[in-house]
């Protein structure tokens, strides 16, 4: 699959990861889908996430080395630095604010 394909799909709003499978959509409180995170950043509602952006950019770094989105740590810190503040849970008045 490539990045274009990858584009077509809604992303997590705290990872940034594809949601290309219903198995991936995060769970709300009371169990059912939560389409706005994956289900590694949001297993039991949006109230109970943690991790600060840092954490989260720290925790995604070597995933983006790996799949090869960037080459090294370094420049996959800087990227998630610039993008990861856009996503909904970051973003100002959003969860954890």
């Amino acid at each position: 699959m490539t990045n274009e394909d990858l584009m077509k799909f809604p992303i997590c709003q705290s990872c940034g990861m594809p949601l290309q499978t219903p198995d991936q959509l995060g769970k709300n409180a009371d169990g059912t889908a939560n389409g706005d995170y994956c289900i590694y950043c949001c297993p039991d509602g949006p109230e109970h996430m943690q991790g600060t952006l840092e954490e989260m950019i720290d925790f995604c770094a070597p995933i983006e080395v790996r799949i090869g989105v960037c080459p090294d740590e370094q420049s996959a810190k800087e990227m998630l630095r610039a993008y990861l503040p856009t996503l909904k849970r970051w973003k100002k008045g959003g969860v954890g604010d």
